[in-house]
């Protein structure tokens, strides 16, 4: 019965029964970037901003410290996802890096990094059906990932969606259907079904 949203350098804890309003204020001083809530809902995490913030994940409802993922991002966190069984965290930061962390976050380690793309990046998550599938849109793309396996160790691979004909666009929200195509919406209003990196439907 729990609302948590982001308020400027504070998570808002909203109670759904009475309204009531309580502030979690920031550890790193220039503001909250992004919040998610574990599947468990026993801990949560905040990715902060400021100069090299960290990624802090609270025990719930104590709101007792748990866990700290440092070098995640220069400047600020833009979205943060736990996997849906809960063993890993995906972070991506804004300007100037936009780095894609994937993390052991249990054991404040990162599995694997890389850069997310040239321009901003809204949205990271999680396959809710496809394990080591992840996906990432923001300013002019969405991407694909996998994890895979390798010789060298696991690797973390992207595609770039191709829009193809249809107008290039920014890329704020998306849904991955029970197929495992997904669906994108677009600043025209138009709504394109992916499918293999390609626009399929629009």
């Amino acid at each position: 019965n729990k609302l948590l949203t982001i308020s400027g350098n504070a998570v808002l804890i909203i109670d759904l029964e009475t309204l009531a309003q309580e502030f979690m204020i920031g550890i790193d001083g220039g503001g909250v970037g992004a919040i998610a809530v574990h599947p468990s809902g026993e801990f949560f995490a905040v990715g902060e901003k400021g100069v090299n913030p960290n990624c802090y994940v609270y025990e719930w409802p104590s709101r007792k410290l748990h866990r700290v993922l440092a070098n995640g991002t220069e400047k600020a966190f833009s979205d943060l996802r736990f996997s849906p069984d809960g063993k890993m965290m995906a972070t991506v930061g804004s300007a100037p890096d936009y780095l894609l962390h994937i993390w052991d976050w249990a054991n404040e380690s990162v599995l694997l990094r890389t850069k997310a793309f040239s321009q901003e990046v809204f949205n990271v998550s999680f396959s809710p059906a496809f394990e080591g599938t992840l996906y990432t849109s923001g300013t002019g793309h969405v991407r694909f990932w996998k994890m895979a396996s390798t010789f060298t160790g696991l690797k973390l691979q992207g595609e770039i969606g191709k829009f193809g004909a249809t107008e290039l666009s920014d890329t704020s929200a998306y849904l991955e259907l029970k197929d495992g195509k997904v669906l994108s919406g677009t600043e025209s209003g138009t709504l394109l079904v992916w499918d293999g990196g390609l626009v399929k439907v629009e």
